[in-house]
C-alpha cells in the first residue's frame, strides 16, 4: 500500500492506494481508501500518462507519446527565432576556462 498525495473528498485526510490495475501502458484503474479511520470512504479512479515531456534515450522505445503542448510551443518558440551572429555567453565563458 503506498500513501497517495491525494485527500479524501468527504474529510481532507490523506488517502491511500488500495489496488491499481494496468488496462494498457498508459492507463490504471486505481482503488483508494481513506486514511481515517472514522470516515473510511472508498474510491475510485484512473490514472493516465497523456503526453511526454522529454524523449527516451532508447533507439527504439516500445511507445512515443505525443510532446506535452506547452513543450511544443516552447520547441516552435526556439525554432522561429531569427539567427544572430551574436555569440553565445556561455560558449565564449567555456573557451575562456579552458585556456
Amino acid at each position: 500500500m503506498s500513501v497517495y498525495n491525494q485527500v479524501c473528498p468527504a474529510c481532507r485526510s490523506r488517502l491511500r492506494i488500495r489496488t491499481s490495475e494496468g488496462q494498457t501502458p498508459c492507463f490504471r484503474s486505481v482503488y483508494y481508501e481513506c486514511t481515517s479511520l472514522v470516515c473510511g470512504a472508498k474510491f475510485a479512479g484512473s490514472q493516465t500518462i497523456d503526453y511526454q515531456l522529454s524523449p527516451s534515450g532508447l533507439d527504439k522505445p516500445l511507445l512515443q507519446l505525443p510532446l506535452a503542448p506547452h513543450m511544443e510551443r516552447m520547441r516552435a518558440l526556439r525554432f522561429s527565432q531569427p539567427a544572430t551572429d551574436q555569440q553565445d555567453l556561455f560558449e565564449e565563458s567555456a573557451h575562456e576556462h579552458s585556456a
